[in-house]
């Protein structure tokens, strides 16, 4: 009796030791996971700054990107608005540096001031919808981007991100899916920054 026990218990050790492992095992899937849907995500914020009308990456929206500011540059820029505050494009290099340095506050009011002595600019409309997002402010985001693709019905950037923003920050898949549909619909050949094919993601998010 006195062996059976023994290795009765060692088998209830060894069950005992498997379901920890398990345990741990699918604690490490977990995380994994999570890492890998996290990072997806990640990829589809969008926004570096740039006037050429393709998508591309920037920090998830109320998360600016962190750094360093030049305190000189922002005041000399700061100043050449003050001394001629009429100069369209003296308010859009102040919103760039704001934008580039993680400042959405500082930019959105830059680009604004922009806008309002010349309007008719897209990209500044696309920009401005960016640091709209990045400051949590999703509605206005999208009346920027939908802006800037009135302006420039072949804006990609602005389009595509109006999708980011319906599905990722509204949590409105059928309207991000109508965006992006239009926008594939036109140009068949438009990526994700992960370099996939728009129109693959769309099926995926139809499945």
């Amino acid at each position: 009796m006195g062996v059976h026990k023994k290795q009765r218990d060692a088998e209830e050790t060894k069950q005992e030791y498997m379901k920890k492992s398990s345990c741990i095992f699918l604690v490490l899937v977990a995380l994994l996971v999570g890492l890998f849907v996290g990072n997806t995500i990640t990829v589809f914020y969008m926004g570096q700054r740039q006037g050429t009308g393709q998508a591309v990456v920037s920090s998830p929206a109320g998360k600016p990107t962190e750094g360093v500011v030049d305190q000189a540059a922002l005041a000399r820029l700061e100043k050449a608005t003050a001394a001629a505050p009429t100069n369209a494009k003296a308010w859009v290099d102040l919103g760039n540096f704001c934008f580039d340095n993680g400042l959405p506050k500082k930019a959105i009011k830059a680009y604004e001031h922009a806008l309002e002595l010349s309007p008719m600019q897209g990209d500044v409309w696309s920009d401005l919808g960016v640091m709209f997002r990045q400051d949590g402010q999703f509605r206005e985001a999208l009346d920027a981007f939908g802006q800037a693709s009135r302006i420039d019905p072949k804006h990609v950037t602005s389009r595509y991100n109006m999708g980011i923003v319906y599905y990722y920050d509204l949590n409105d898949k059928a309207n991000a899916l109508r965006v992006w549909e239009s926008l594939v619909a036109e140009n068949p050949d438009v990526k994700t920054p992960t370099g996939q094919p728009l129109v693959e993601l769309i099926k995926k998010l139809n499945q």
